[in-house]
This record gives structure tokens, C-alpha cells and sequence, in this order.
């Protein structure tokens, strides 16, 4: 039976905390992938034969979220994890990565603002959930892509330490 008695609080942070995405990192999610974790329960170790490849976009148009679903009645609890990303710029090249990713499921590194990396889609993979793209109307709209990726997951977000990170084959 796994251990559900609560051992401590959480204290008050520090102020120094910062929102939003900096980097996210996809590759194809992988059965033969292994993790190893600390006494935190931080992954400390990772053996993966995937290349993650790097997404890049502008400050403030991507993040990650994931929800809590619990059911007292049926004694189910899981993760919904959902991270969306805004690219600017219609262009084939961005369109036939939208194609390919929609057809996988991933494993995906978000790497946050403050420098952290947590992992999505660590057991079950996430897929493309919503993929629009769109020329905006007026000058001043958005022409570009909107990108969600959804994962169901039976724990929430495992952080990866940067060492861990370091020892993956990560591509631009």
C-alpha cells in the first residue's frame, strides 16, 4: 500500500519567483525510457535512446498547467497536465512540425522562467490536443500558431534535475 500519511507542511517561499516558460523541449514518448529519482522524488537519471528537440517562442506566450481530477466515489485520482505554446508566423516549416507532432505521443521537458525542468507525459506520454492556425485579421493580430499538448498522468509533473537534463541528447 503506498504511503498516505501526511509528514509535513509547506512553508512560506521566498519572493523570488517568476511565471512562465522559457524553453520546452519534445521527443517521442518511449516505453524503453528509464527514470531514476531522488529522496525528493526529483528525477535524478534519466536513459533515453530519444532526441528531444528544443521549441523556442517569444516571452510570455507559453505555459504549462496540470489539474488535479479525484473521484471519492470511484478512489481515482489524476493529472491532467496541459501545456500551450503560441508561435509566431504561418510557415511551412512550423506547419510540418505541427503535423508530425500531432501524430505521436511525447515526452516533453518544460524548462520554466525560474530555471526548473519538470517532466510531462512521464508515464503515459501527452499528445496534441488542439492545434489552430490563423493570419489575424487587422495589422496588428496575430498570424501564427496556437499548440496544446494534453497528457493524463497518475502522479503530477516529476521535476528534472538540471544534471539529469545535461546528460539527455537535446537538439535545436
Amino acid at each position: 500500500m503506498a504511503n498516505c500519511t501526511l509528514t509535513a507542511g509547506i512553508p512560506l517561499a521566498c519572493q523570488d519567483n517568476t511565471g512562465g516558460v522559457k524553453n520546452v523541449y519534445m521527443g517521442a514518448y518511449s516505453d524503453a525510457t528509464t527514470f531514476t529519482y531522488d529522496a525528493d522524488d526529483v528525477i535524478d537519471a534519466v536513459t533515453s535512446s530519444e532526441t528531444y528537440y528544443t521549441f523556442k517562442f517569444r516571452p510570455q506566450t507559453a505555459g504549462f498547467t496540470e489539474e488535479l481530477t479525484k473521484s471519492l466515489e470511484n478512489g481515482t485520482t489524476f493529472y491532467t497536465q496541459t501545456l500551450t505554446t503560441m508561435f509566431h508566423k504561418l510557415d511551412a516549416a512550423k506547419r510540418n512540425s505541427m503535423l508530425l507532432l500531432a501524430k505521436t505521443s511525447l515526452h516533453i521537458i518544460v524548462e520554466t522562467q525560474n530555471g526548473d525542468y519538470w517532466w510531462l507525459g512521464l508515464a503515459n506520454g501527452a499528445d496534441v490536443s488542439a492545434n489552430t492556425g490563423a493570419t489575424g485579421v487587422s495589422y496588428g493580430d496575430k498570424n501564427g500558431y496556437d499548440l496544446t499538448i494534453t497528457g493524463l498522468e497518475p502522479v503530477s509533473a516529476h521535476k528534472l534535475d538540471a544534471t539529469a537534463f545535461a546528460s539527455l541528447t537535446v537538439s535545436a
